[in-house]
């Protein structure tokens, strides 16, 4: 039962990192994060020991040996650093002699580890430690930052739908995105900025954001505490369909976790007949690689090998025969990823939207610290899909580039969608 709790836990936090969301609109990302941050709530209940960084289960005298530990365990059992394009043992040595210096505290200490962790420029490398947070994810369109649908407990903070969120704590915007992707883990720069953005309102230190919020024409002050909130999430379903018109459907696949297979088996059958459909997968932080594998069997038209096992992926008999249209983002990311990659080389999907966050997992495992800081970094040896696209370092680029306009977001509308519409679908 161990084994299989860490295993569970091991995907859980997959999706937790980058862990981890679009409907048909900017308003992209909300709850596979908020879901994410649930699943860091369990931790708590599980083997592993999440702390804030501010209670860290170290002292400062004992910091550069618990370093020291987690670095020799990192050179030893993680399979990419090796490939990548710096000196990691230089890493180190830079971080370590900070400890005394300007790590002083705890809370010093576990912002360096999240430094030296995203410093290794792999998406499923990272720490688990607790964050405050308020239940909400803003939205990131064209490096600005917005407000979309809010929630009853954010709406009571002052805050209202469309929204810029101009400052946080006094720094500009992507001044204060530029000052905090540091302490986040990524394997592309798009998809660190990303997801620096989407979490900008979650915090290691900060009890309290102040933010300044463009509404109308007014600068507004507003006050956001983080209290760190149990959260719950309705049991919807992981894959959902809408019919967009009579000859395009739509299938939004929010996650790669189980269950999601039955999930979109339901919704497939609503749209299969018809001449297109879209498949989205932009706010689909992963889950299980294999569960991707059977939701292409309905998608792809001849057997092929599924990139993360070698596996045969063997259509369905009733798989998709109509024209087949994926769509990607900067946070598509882990089994999501394999999935965009299965499909691309498919031939049978076209791909729109932005370039994936560039990691399909490889194997991630956990580690612990000397003083108990748990951690987790990918142990299996780079490898290349079945037509050579690396399986981590280089995002899945999409055979149109579309980004979401600020223009169509303040108007609800998908860009990428509306780009099909118009352009790919011909009819």
């Amino acid at each position: 039962m161990k084994t299989l709790k860490f295993i569970a836990i091991a995907i859980l936090s997959i999706v937790g990192l980058l862990g981890l969301t679009i409907l048909l609109s900017a308003t992209v990302f909300k709850d596979e994060l908020i879901e994410c941050l649930i699943e860091q709530e369990k931790q708590e209940q599980s083997n592993i020991k999440a702390y804030f960084v501010s209670g860290l289960p170290v002292e400062p005298e004992n910091f550069a040996e618990d370093f020291k530990s987690i670095h020799e365990q990192v050179v030893k059992n993680c399979s990419l650093y090796k490939q990548k394009d710096y000196n990691i043992d230089s890493i180190y040595t830079s971080l370590a002699n900070r400890i005394g210096k300007d790590v002083r505290t705890k809370a010093d200490y576990g912002l360096m580890l999240c430094e030296y962790f995203a410093s290794l420029n792999i998406g499923h490398a990272g720490l688990f430690f607790k964050k405050h947070h308020c239940a909400y994810i803003p939205t990131a369109v064209d490096d600005r930052l917005f407000i979309s649908t809010p929630e009853e407990h954010i709406v009571n903070y002052g805050f209202r739908d469309k929204d810029e969120i101009i400052s946080i704590n006094g720094t500009p915007i992507k001044e204060y995105v530029d000052n905090h992707k540091k302490y986040v883990s990524a394997s592309t720069n798009e998809a660190r900025i990303l997801l620096t953005q989407l979490t900008s309102f979650i915090s290691y230190t900060d009890t309290l954001l102040t933010c300044d919020v463009f509404r109308n024409g007014e600068r507004l002050a507003l006050d956001l505490p983080l209290k760190s909130p149990i959260m719950t999430t309705d049991n919807k379903p992981l894959a959902s369909t809408e019919i967009i018109n009579n000859k395009v459907g739509y299938i939004s696949i929010e996650s790669m976790s189980n269950g999601v297979v039955d999930d979109f088996k339901q919704a497939y059958q609503q749209v299969c007949n018809l001449p297109y459909l879209i498949i989205d997968i932009r706010k689909n932080g992963g889950g299980n690689s294999g569960n991707g594998r059977l939701i292409a069997e309905y998608l792809v038209r001849n057997t092929q090998k599924h990139c993360v096992n070698g596996e045969d992926i063997t259509p369905q008999p009733d798989a998709y025969k109509g024209k087949l249209f994926l769509l990607t983002s900067n946070y598509t990311f882990s089994a999501a990823e394999s999935f965009a990659i299965d499909l691309k080389e498919s031939g049978n999907a076209t791909l729109v939207g932005e370039a994936t966050a560039g990691d399909t997992g490889c194997r991630p495992q956990n580690f612990v610290s000397k003083y108990g800081i748990w951690f987790r970094i990918p142990t299996r040896e780079p490898r290349l899909s079945p037509e050579g696209h690396p399986m981590e370092g280089v995002g899945i680029e999409p055979h149109y580039k579309v980004k979401q306009t600020v223009a169509d977001f303040f108007n609800d509308k998908d860009t990428a969608v509306e780009y099909i519409l118009n352009n790919l679908i011909t009819e």
